[in-house]
């Protein structure tokens, strides 16, 4: 498994330690490391064990959320580990997202906001990563797997 480390500052190999409470711990330097990571531009980093992206009902500051969405739109602000009345981090809305790339075991989505500039961790199954690997069409910047030709 691969999860982006804290303390390398990168994408690394992870190991999976304990039997009731399972902890993704670094390779390099043992550090334990949560599946989801947000990098902002200045630094600051928030983690979770999930993450959503929450379309508003209007663009209006203190607009009601009108639904929680799995994947990234232009206009959704990003979520970090989302409880009833509570989270971690929550961005204001999208503006640009930049790139979406995903390579075996994670996928990294850089995007801007109206006040910052972001990066996505998300560790993904690995196997299920090889099962699909998704390349991006040059002429389409549309995201494909190689089952789709």
């Amino acid at each position: 498994m691969v999860v982006y480390c804290r303390y390398c500052q990168e994408v690394t190999p992870h190991r999976v330690k304990g039997t009731r409470v399972q902890l993704n711990v670094c390779d390099r330097c043992d550090a334990t490391n949560l599946l989801i990571t947000l990098v902002k531009s200045n630094g600051e980093m928030h983690y979770g064990k999930q993450v959503r992206f929450v379309e508003w009902e209007s663009k209006e500051l203190g607009s009601r959320y009108k639904q929680i969405h799995d994947e990234p739109q232009v206009g959704f602000s990003v979520i970090v580990d989302p409880q009833y009345l509570q989270f971690t981090w929550l961005t204001t809305p999208i503006v640009e997202i930049e790139d979406d790339k995903i390579d075996v075991g994670i996928r990294c989505i850089s995007f801007k906001t109206e006040n910052s500039s972001y990066k996505l961790y998300i560790s993904i199954d690995r196997e299920e990563a090889l099962k699909n690997m998704v390349r991006k069409d040059e002429e389409s910047g549309l995201y494909q797997t190689d089952k789709d030709g």
